[in-house]
């Protein structure tokens, strides 16, 4: 069922990836090679193609689209521009947050010609895919052309001697002026187009690097995963330090099934993990994209792909951190390291090993949580605790002189949370003429049932030789 499961996942990378790239890859090839400039061609040969364009003169705006949920906050504009090479408005949707100066030189249009002499009238350059448009969009343009006070201005002081040097006495007011005589003509242009700005195809440039992003991503944890499907599964033994070989080495290879196994729990840990932050990801930012209504197709290039890619980025850390706790060999090798700082002679570590080995299944004790597991012998002499982290606890029960218990309990802060924590330790003590502050070895159980459990061993092994305290 694992294996199964395992391919289902990787099959839907593949699907993802081809998907995503379905959706945003002719967009990003043609951002990648950029805008071309319209020139002198008509627009209806430059439809549907990202283009780059220069609009100099705007004599008209109007709403094109308010924030969802605020109709007192814009979104976009639009801008009716006159183009005087083709001799046609061209309609130019930009964010209302970035207006690109297209507001500024509509209102210096307005102005005589030695007031715009000193006003930037640089044209205010746009890019995006030129689209034709739809019925109730030309009425709104005309609408606003109806109403234009650029428009009424010039129309009205055409062929006025009196404001011809004032209006039109530059090269702005001859654009005005040819607009003027040609305006009947123009307002009944067949063929009317817009283009919105840093939009192609009806996707922003953001949704489409968003959608690549995923696409590509989802495209790397395939190749991973499968390259994992056909070459994963091989154990890599390891070779352990041990001083004379053989006792040492027995120890080793009986502590491998538990930590192989607490590895094993951990990874399945962290890849339950990975596909929760997926799939919570996803229904997340699909709900929030049909909730505020927005196109299928945005729906699948931004808040589907976002969806996919920060459920892979999270859910990656998840399983590679996991994953990185989570190797035998690792773990083995730490038991190894800090064994040898405890007992630092080979004949220590072989009595060690010895007396270990010597005990049955009886004196062994485990406690395995979801974020841990400790596994430990009551032995003759030498009690061993190993825990999941590399971490070991050796005790000489030759030197106690006494155990003490405790429940720990409190509250920590996590962010605004108070959390809850309970543990029960066990302290060892050995025997010294003068009492000691601190403990010379300690171990911790998340159960208190483990703790008795301990201590029945403890009692078994030491009797009355070593003074019991139940705090």
């Amino acid at each position: 069922m694992k294996k199964v499961l395992s391919v289902v996942v990787t099959l839907c990378m593949l699907v993802c990836a081809v998907g995503f790239w379905m959706v945003g890859g002719s967009r990003f090839l043609e951002m990648l090679a950029g805008p071309e400039e319209i020139g002198e061609e008509a627009f209806s040969h430059a439809e549907g193609r990202y283009i780059s364009y220069e609009a100099a003169y705007p004599v008209a705006s109007c709403v094109e689209e308010y924030y969802s949920g605020d109709p007192d906050r814009v979104r976009t504009t639009g801008y009716v521009v006159y183009d005087e090479t083709h001799q046609a408005f061209l309609y130019v949707v930009v964010p209302d947050r970035d207006t690109r100066g297209l507001g500024t030189l509509m209102r210096n249009l307005q102005l005589a010609v030695e007031l715009r002499e000193q006003k930037d009238m640089s044209p205010s350059t746009v890019e995006g895919t030129l689209e034709p448009m739809d019925e109730d969009t030309v009425k709104r343009v005309a609408d606003a052309l109806g109403e234009s006070e650029v428009i009424e201005l010039y129309y009205d002081f055409q062929g006025e001697d009196t404001y011809m040097e004032t209006y039109f006495g530059d090269a702005y007011g001859e654009v005005m002026e040819s607009m003027c005589l040609n305006l009947d003509k123009v307002l009944q242009q067949t063929e009317w187009y817009y283009i919105e700005h840093g939009v192609m195809s009806g996707l922003e440039r953001s949704d489409v690097w968003i959608c690549i992003l995923a696409a590509g991503l989802s495209l790397l944890i395939f190749v991973i995963r499968l390259f994992s499907l056909f070459m994963g599964g091989k154990r890599k033994d390891i070779a352990l330090p041990a001083p004379s070989g053989s006792k040492m080495e027995q120890f080793y290879a009986r502590q491998r099934e538990w930590v192989e196994e607490w590895c094993e729990y951990n990874l399945e840990r962290g890849r339950r993990l990975a596909y929760l932050s997926v799939v919570g990801s996803v229904v997340i930012l699909v709900a929030i994209g049909i909730f505020v209504k927005v196109p299928a197709e945005r729906l699948i290039a931004f808040y589907l792909s976002l969806g996919v890619l920060l459920g892979e980025i999270i859910g990656a850390m998840f399983w590679y951190g996991q994953k990185g706790q989570s190797k035998p060999e690792k773990i083995l090798k730490k038991f190894a390291k800090r064994i040898g700082k405890i007992l630092p002679s080979a004949t220590e570590q072989e009595m060690f090993a010895e007396d270990i080995l010597a005990a049955g299944k009886e004196w062994e004790f485990r406690e395995k949580t979801k974020e841990a597991m400790l596994q430990g012998v009551v032995a003759g002499r030498y009690w061993v605790i190993l825990q999941w982290n590399g971490t070991v606890t050796i005790v000489d029960s030759d030197k106690l002189g006494k155990i003490e218990t405790e429940t720990i309990s409190g509250t920590v802060r996590s962010g605004k949370v108070r959390v809850s924590y309970q543990s029960h330790a066990v302290r060892f003590y050995y025997k010294s003429a003068r009492p000691k502050k601190f403990c010379d070895a300690a171990i911790s159980f998340d159960s208190k049932d483990n703790q008795r459990n301990f201590i029945a061993l403890a009692r078994k092994r030491v009797g009355g030789n070593v003074e019991f305290m139940m705090l």
